[in-house]
């Protein structure tokens, strides 16, 4: 069951890795095109499906993963740095934006005797081309148990995993075939059994996609932009075709009235045919036709009169219409037109806001899939680390799309309005650990404490004049003063 719902996504996934990545299946409506082209093996295949994948794939930076003590802080950090986590986040969400989806695995580093390492993780990444987690059929949100695939040599390695076991499968020969249960063994070796015990009570995979539901499988970003990558294909093939009778254009003669038609009559209607052997089509008469459809060649024609050139084709036939397909597709996809054409004018503040509100909205919905998969993945590593029921926060940078002085402009007016420093910080995108840094040094408040000071100023003048009035008395406003002295002194020693 696991091999054929594998066998069955398969397609799926291979067609989306090759609408990134290439080749893709070029599209023709004429058969003489199509044959003629494959022959002479021609592509000019520019692919855009990475624009609407990194569009989203950019915006989901996780900044920070923490838990509720610094002890358990630092565990994570050390699983983090033993896998290069930090490689391999941005990775592993960007496949799932690739393919629809991808798998993450954890399990504790065993030493030689197999026994686990204390304080040590290894976390694995799977293609979902090689991996997948079945759902139950009665609760559809439960998985039921997953799937690894993967080659060992000339034989091919299967593991299911399960809650409360893990099963270790190969193919029985070597470049046997390997698609049904008959055509694999039990897998015991590095002394370890074909069915291991898994103490840990919850499949060891996550799995994570950018849209669907819990318990679905995810959807290609860039599926919505499939139909307009073969649209604009065909228009550059068609207008990379017309480019050699633009260098070398193709050249007519005109008979004289009543001259022997016989040559005309000759034309074979499959001239474009591309033979198997590569030879040159002939004429219904066994003879080789000298009207040619090739840039650089002239019809010769008995009994010439005078000659001329056919006119090759406009660009502007293949351009325009390209031009507006794209803004379907980027309309289709929600991506920004401009992400498709950084050379033209980028809008900025707030045109660039407005320009990206659907794709923020795209990818807030993504990153919200992927905080709850994170956040189950994170704390099933806890339970490794044996800190079972340990929280887990995530710290992501800001999704909303706005420039450099923007973004300053925004921090400072929510520093005026209260906003803590660290937090406007985190905020912009800065990581935790630089931020605590900061602020542990006493500079990341020095602007609000220079205002605050100005502000002290102002209001001890203004103190003064109340009192020379008689309207405050001066123990009070000494004491209003002494307190907020002293909290100035607080903030400035900085944090215990």
């Amino acid at each position: 069951m696991a091999l054929d719902a594998m066998a069955a996504a398969a397609p799926g996934y291979q067609k989306a890795v090759a609408y990134s990545e290439g080749p893709v299946h070029e599209v023709f409506a004429s058969r003489r095109m199509r044959r003629l082209l494959f022959d002479k093996r021609v592509t000019f295949q520019a692919l855009l499906g990475d624009v609407v994948i990194d569009a989203v794939a950019n915006k989901l930076k996780l900044t920070a993963i923490t838990s509720d003590t610094d002890v358990r802080t630092a565990m994570i950090a050390s699983v983090d740095a033993d896998n290069e986590m930090g490689l391999i986040r941005p990775a592993v969400m960007r496949r799932a934006l690739q393919q629809g989806d991808s798998y993450l695995s954890a399990w504790p580093v065993l030493d030689d005797n197999g026994d686990p390492v204390s304080g040590k993780v290894s976390v694995s990444v799977h293609d979902a081309r090689t991996a997948r987690i079945l759902y139950d059929d009665e609760h559809p949100t439960v998985p039921r148990l997953g799937v690894q695939r993967w080659a060992f040599g000339k034989r091919v390695r299967v593991d299911l995993l399960y809650r409360d076991r893990i099963e270790h499968f190969i193919s029985r020969t070597d470049g046997g075939p390997a698609t049904r249960i008959t055509d694999f063994i039990p897998y015991s070796a590095d002394g370890r059994d074909a069915v291991e015990v898994n103490p840990f009570g919850q499949i060891p995979m996550a799995h994570f996609h950018g849209t669907g539901l819990p318990g679905e499988y995810g959807t290609p970003e860039h599926k919505s932009f499939y139909g307009t990558q073969d649209t604009l294909l065909k228009l550059k093939i068609g207008h990379m075709s017309s480019v050699d009778y633009h260098a070398l254009p193709q050249r007519y003669a005109l008979r004289e009235a009543g001259s022997n038609t016989a040559e005309a009559a000759d034309l074979d209607p499959d001239d474009f045919v591309s033979t198997p052997l590569a030879q040159k089509p002939r004429n219904r008469s066994d003879a080789p036709s000298t009207l040619s459809s090739e840039p650089g060649s002239i019809w010769d024609l008995m009994g010439v009169k005078s000659v001329g050139e056919f006119p090759p084709a406009d660009p502007k036939a293949f351009l325009d219409p390209a031009a507006a397909y794209l803004k379907e597709g980027a309309l289709a996809s929600s991506t920004p037109l401009h992400l498709f054409d950084r050379t033209g004018q980028i809008p900025s503040g707030e045109s660039l806001k407005t320009a990206n509100e659907p794709l923020d909205t795209k990818a807030e919905a993504r990153k919200n899939s992927f905080s709850s998969t994170w956040s189950r993945f994170y704390g099933f590593v806890m339970l490794l680390l044996g800190e079972e029921g340990a929280p887990v926060t995530l710290a992501w940078a800001p999704i909303e799309s706005t420039d450099d002085t923007t973004k300053l402009a925004q921090a400072t007016a929510k520093q005026a309005a209260g906003v803590p420093v660290d937090q406007s910080l985190t905020e912009l995108g800065y990581s935790a650990a630089d931020v605590a840094q900061w602020m542990a040094e006493g500079d990341g408040g020095l602007p609000q404490r220079v205002e605050l000071l100005g502000q002290l100023g102002n209001a001890v003048a203004s103190f003064s004049t109340a009192v020379a009035a008689g309207i405050l008395d001066q123990s009070v406003v000494q004491q209003v003063v002494t307190k907020v002295i002293g909290d100035i002194d607080d903030q400035a020693s900085g944090p215990a």
